[in-house]
């Protein structure tokens, strides 16, 4: 293939072994130099040298073919026949097929004509430079007044000039409209040939670009200017001799459009390249790279050894050891999550991936590819399935407590039945009213479920906050140690908010309470509460919130605070950091429920040994405080006549025989059925029905809501009241029928079931 190329070349061409001896050349080397492939085979390079050539020159290309780097200069070589030229001689390395010893290709370009040129330029030469139009580069003389004497056909073609219109014109020609790389233009005494005018000295390899007159294309010129002096020193004419680098500039600037390309792509995924030799250990990292870690370019040193020392401690082993691995393997790629150190002090969630090049035999040379910053992308995973795990909880502890709820009303009626009974002994009715009281705190801990849950009912009303936190504060007095100060601050002017305050007071006290128990040794609570808009309350959470002003609440202390460990926790039911017996676990969970369930976001922020602070939000209402909770002492009615019958639709058939018992005890007739087919039955069957109280869930496929839907359409008349742990909220959520419903929580009491039995009738007879 190497052979195959080197013909393929313009120039002529010889290829060089690591020894420094000749393997092959091209037949334009034989054609420049008269000598065969058959002379030149293994010999050594140095035999196509001019045995003139001064020795320095010599060790710089014996050192350039050893450590194979790059040489270019221009030196004498010789002929076949020993005749010297002058070769503008380029020493390249090439990487060859595994095995293959060829290690440099040398080019050869006869200059011998610009060379002589150069030299022998004068009005007594003027004959010989007939023999400068052979030459493939443009050549110019210019008089010391800057006018042209001389170009030969190469630099007519290149300026886009006629020979006859090219002589005599002057360096200040309007045709000569000259630009800078930079595409500016470029002024005249910065021309090649006024330089050289001016300066008396050498100018080299000078680019221009040049508008050609002739067919307005553009030209990439590469050029060099020599003064020639008389035996005075005085400048009489300068030389330029000029090459076309136009198909230069074009893969320059066809790069630049690629790697500015590149960059803008890279710019636009945020993510940042690096790139490593692994043969040389050169590494680069780009500026994208340290902007990602927070560092300036060059800001810290930078060697094959930095990523590593920015890697989290639990990784500065784990992950060289996974990338060694995949070096040592067949792999092409690489992806790799860890944890880097930001300068701010942070770890960030990191992917670096990207590609190994490997040579023909399978080793790695070469580590290319970005790093990519997930933080963010992770903590949003976080909370989305912290909300999904906290969602499934919720369901699980709802579900949960209305099964309790069943087992509740069973206990809770019958123990209030037996108490009732006035020839119970005095110190057996003691007994009952304490087994009455441990249901009754069973019932609470089912309604802190619930809360969790958001199926606790809300008694809403709307509320003036500075109220509120007024008297919690009184409260807060006699149940807060002295050891703690409490600071209260409510911002003046503040908007009304819709809540159950009864559950709020319980939410701000169960806070308050994990406060002082954060703070054994003192410390201070403040209760801090003031107003912000929807933009201020969006940066405090990640939730989608209305666009309303929001009453912010926040309980802080300066305790012992919670880990990271703790806080990703702290929300869940039944989890708890304090000693067996002095916690349910329910009390953060309890709040979280009811601030959900009340429209509003909660916060928790929490900071070992500074403490912690949970911050509520609540949208504000513009209703006015209109509503009013007017508390009556409930009182047990009766049935008006025996003749009120009741169907009494449960499948559990323990809260069956207690409801169907009691309503019996309050009076009323009674009918039962198991489940809502049952209970369709049941109405066909007999002359009358004055009141149905079915529970919600039941099984055989229809549920208490189809079951009332079914009852409306055929007997519109008929009553129903629904008995459930689930509550009011719950049902108008998950039942799609528009008939309207009374409610009976479980577990209630015999006074709430007659009560609610009662009003029923009333309202029917109504």
């Amino acid at each position: 293939m190497l052979v195959e190329s080197l013909e393929s070349l313009p120039f002529a061409a010889v290829l060089v072994s690591v020894g420094g001896h000749v393997l092959e050349v091209n037949r334009a080397f034989i054609a420049l130099t008269s000598m065969t492939v058959a002379q030149l085979r293994g010999r050594p390079f140095d035999e196509a040298l001019c045995p003139d050539l001064d020795p320095p020159t010599v060790q710089r290309i014996r050192h350039a073919l050893a450590s194979r780097q790059l040489f270019a200069d221009e030196v004498l070589c010789q002929r076949a026949n020993g005749a010297p030229f002058w070769n503008d001689l380029m020493l390249l390395p090439v990487h060859g097929p595994p095995g293959a010893d060829a290690t440099m290709v040398a080019l050869f370009r006869d200059v011998t004509a610009r060379r002589t040129a150069e030299h022998t330029v004068g009005t007594s030469a003027a004959k010989n430079r007939l023999l400068l139009d052979l030459i493939q580069a443009g050549i110019v003389v210019h008089q010391a007044t800057g006018e042209i004497t001389y170009a030969n056909a190469k630099a007519t073609q290149l300026l886009g000039v006629t020979y006859d219109t090219a002589l005599g014109a002057l360096i200040t020609d309007p045709r000569w409209r000259f630009i800078r790389e930079d595409g500016s233009v470029l002024p005249l005494e910065e021309f090649p040939v006024t330089r050289a005018l001016t300066t008396r000295a050498l100018v080299r390899n000078m680019v221009v670009g040049l508008t050609r007159d002739s067919d307005q294309q553009l030209v990439w010129l590469m050029g060099n200017a020599y003064p020639v002096l008389d035996h005075t020193g005085v400048v009489s004419e300068v030389v330029v001799s000029f090459t076309d680098v136009t198909s230069v500039k074009q893969a320059e600037r066809a790069l630049q459009k690629s790697e500015e390309r590149l960059r803008l792509v890279l710019q636009g995924s945020n993510d940042g390249p690096w790139d490593w030799d692994l043969d040389t250990g050169e590494i680069y990292y780009s500026p994208r790279y340290w902007e990602m870690l927070g560092y300036a370019v060059d800001e810290i040193a930078a060697d094959s050894s930095t990523w590593v020392r920015l890697l989290h401690g639990d990784d500065q082993a784990v992950v060289p050891a996974r990338l060694e691995q995949l070096l040592r393997s067949d792999a092409t790629t690489y992806e790799i999550e860890c944890r880097m150190r930001h300068k701010a002090g942070p770890f960030l969630q990191i992917l670096a991936r990207g590609f190994i090049f490997r040579d023909a035999a399978g080793v790695a040379r070469r580590i290319s590819g970005t790093l990519s910053d997930l933080t963010e992308r992770r903590a949003l995973e976080e909370r989305l399935q912290q909300s999904q795990k906290m969602e499934a909880i919720g369901q699980l502890a709802g579900g949960v407590a209305h099964d309790f709820n069943n087992l509740l009303a069973v206990i809770v009626g019958n123990l209030e039945m037996v108490l009732s009974d006035d020839a119970e002994p005095a110190d057996q009715r003691e007994f009952v009213a304490e087994a009455i009281g441990a249901a009754r705190r069973g019932a609470d801990l089912t309604r802190r479920l619930l809360s969790f849950s958001r199926q606790q009912p809300l008694q809403s009303t709307v509320v003036d906050v500075h109220e509120v936190i007024t008297n919690l504060s009184r409260v807060l007095r006699r149940v807060i140690d002295e050891t703690i100060r409490v600071e209260v601050r409510v911002a003046p002017d503040l908007p009304h908010i819709r809540i159950d305050v009864g559950l709020l007071d319980n939410a701000l006290l169960n806070l308050a309470i994990n406060a002082r128990d954060a703070m054994p040794r003192g410390g201070t609570l403040t209760i801090h509460v003031d107003g912000v808009n929807a933009a201020d309350a969006r940066l405090l959470c990640d939730a989608v919130l209305e666009p309303c002003e929001y009453v912010r609440i926040t309980v802080a202390d300066s305790g012992i605070g919670m880990s990271t460990d703790v806080s990703a926790r702290a929300l869940e039911p039944f989890f708890t950091t304090k000693p067996l017996g002095r916690g349910t676990g329910l009390g953060l969970s309890m709040v979280y429920g009811f601030v959900k369930q009340s429209g509003g976001q909660m916060v928790l922020d929490s900071t070992p040994g500074v403490g912690t602070a949970v911050t509520l939000l609540f949208p504000a209402s513009d209703v006015p405080n209109s509503d009013r909770v007017v508390l009556v002492e409930p009182v047990v009615h009766g049935a008006a006549s025996s003749e009120t019958v009741v169907l009494v639709v449960e499948d559990d058939p323990n809260v069956r025989r207690l409801c169907l018992r009691t309503l019996s005890l309050l009076g009323y007739s009674t009918l039962s059925a198991e489940d809502g087919a049952d209970a369709l039955r049941v109405i066909d069957a007999v002359e009358r029905v004055d009141l149905v109280l079915t529970d919600v869930v039941m099984p055989n496929a229809m549920s208490g809501p189809e079951l009332a839907s079914e009852i409306a359409r055929r007997w519109p008349d008929l009553t129903v009241i629904y008995m459930s742990g689930y509550t009011a909220d719950f049902l108008a959520r998950e039942t799609e029928t528009s008939v309207s419903f009374r409610l009976l929580q479980k577990p209630f009491t015999v006074t709430e079931l007659a009560l609610a039995v009662h009003n029923a009738i009333v309202s029917r007879q109504s």
